[in-house]
């Protein structure tokens, strides 16, 4: 596997961990508005390094995938400045739920705030399924069909894995009642099925890929074992190992599915960076994502973990 490939994914599964577990904490948050002081305290930290991890990413892309910058921004502008325009929109409103002392008002810009970062959720998942489905794009003319993108039976079925992953990584981290305890293991093990199934129908190498690489869906479903082993037996870590193995799942997911995209039509290695400079690429793409992921790591720790 491509060294400078592995390397900007784990980039983009660090961002799409912080990713889904704020869309996690806006279902909590709409399932019973009484987690509200816990999904703040929870989101207050990590809306910032979510948007620097994503525009981390993006200059990372234009360094390691130079030759794909004319295709992707031709077809993926009108999803993409959609995406970014309620991302902007996710920002502001969370700003003035936390600058906003009237707790009535601070409460109605939260509700705002989730309702944008679900439909930007959508959008962003609408741009990587039809990346690796192809669905919607036409390559030979650099165009794409946003409505056939966006409502497609393998987007829909993405996007209903990616929210529930986010419901059983969220119903441990805010030890969430309603339902009872097994509804994160049975949101996680139906996530496994759909995307899988998923996969298998619209991505023609996939099972191929995934028998090929089957220990390491074998290693994320024994961190998944652990993580509700612990959280059955009310261990704190049990939130930690989730979110771990969001991480590792990610990751994992980028080696089964590796080398192809768009269906199978194309692969990542006709586009890498392969100047002098790749290398280079490489090195700063690491250490700039281990600078990331430290200043995350201490964020998160002094306004989250110390006062959880």
């Amino acid at each position: 596997m491509n060294a400078a490939y592995l390397i900007n994914y784990t980039v983009l599964s660090a961002f799409l961990t912080l990713f889904i577990t704020e869309i996690g904490s806006s279902f909590v948050f709409l399932i019973n508005q009484e987690y509200y002081q816990k999904v703040k305290n929870f989101i207050t930290p990590l809306w910032g390094p979510i948007g620097t991890f994503a525009i981390f990413y993006a200059v990372n892309v234009e360094a390691t995938y130079p030759a794909a910058l004319s295709l992707v921004g031709t077809m993926y502008i009108t999803l993409g400045m959609s995406a970014g325009l309620f991302f902007i929109l996710r920002n502001a409103f969370i700003m003035y739920s936390e600058a906003h002392s009237d707790k009535k008002m601070d409460l109605l810009y939260r509700k705002i705030y989730i309702v944008m970062t679900i439909i930007m959720a959508f959008l962003v998942v609408t741009i990587f399924s039809s990346a690796l489905s192809g669905i919607g794009v036409n390559i030979a003319k650099a165009t794409i069909y946003p409505l056939v993108a966006m409502f497609n039976p393998f987007n829909i079925l993405v996007f209903i894995s990616v929210a529930l992953i986010a419901i059983s990584v969220s119903y441990i981290q805010f030890d969430v009642k309603e339902g009872g305890k097994l509804v994160p293991m049975i949101s996680a093990i139906l996530a496994y099925i759909i995307m899988i199934v998923a996969s298998d129908v619209y991505l023609p190498y996939f099972l191929n890929s995934l028998i090929t690489n089957a220990i390491f869906l074998i290693i994320s479903v024994i961190i998944a074992a652990i993580g509700f082993i612990a959280y059955f037996l009310r261990k704190q870590f049990s939130k930690y190992i989730m979110g771990i193995w969001l991480f590792l799942s990610i990751d994992i997911f980028g080696i089964i599915q590796y080398p192809y995209i768009f269906g199978g039509i194309a692969k990542y290695t006709q586009f890498l960076n392969n100047s002098s400079m790749a290398l280079y690429v490489s090195y700063v793409t690491a250490i700039g994502g281990i600078l990331v992921a430290i200043y995350l790591a201490i964020f998160f720790y002094i306004n989250y973990v110390k006062h959880a």
